[in-house]
């Protein structure tokens, strides 16, 4: 399984090497910009994995407060992750997967 994957956008022949930590971390981060940041939190480390068409899948635990609607905060971490990843990583293809595992 490969730990990076490579970006080739230099006009000189370079690449980018991009880990998976760096797609888990930025996920991570993500969620703490949502609207209700106080009332997530990721549970497990973000798992991230390259499919071999080039796309990033990304899994995302977390614990919800109770009396939330988890539909729309699912919504809201998936728009801010991929808002994330665009930014930093604008010709990564990606898809992200959010699961809610606790409700407190």
């Amino acid at each position: 399984m490969a730990d990076y994957i490579y970006i080739n956008k230099s006009n000189r022949g370079g690449e980018l090497g991009i880990s998976r930590k760096v797609f888990a971390r930025l996920a991570t981060e993500a969620v703490g910009h949502t609207p209700h940041k106080s009332s997530i939190k990721v549970i497990e480390p973000v798992k991230v994995v390259f499919k071999k068409d080039g796309r990033v899948k990304l899994a995302v635990h977390v614990s919800v407060k109770k009396g939330l609607k988890t539909t729309q905060i699912c919504e809201e971490l998936q728009k801010e992750i991929a808002h994330a990843l665009e930014v930093y990583l604008e010709s990564v293809p990606f898809e992200i997967e959010i699961s809610v595992d606790e409700i407190k």
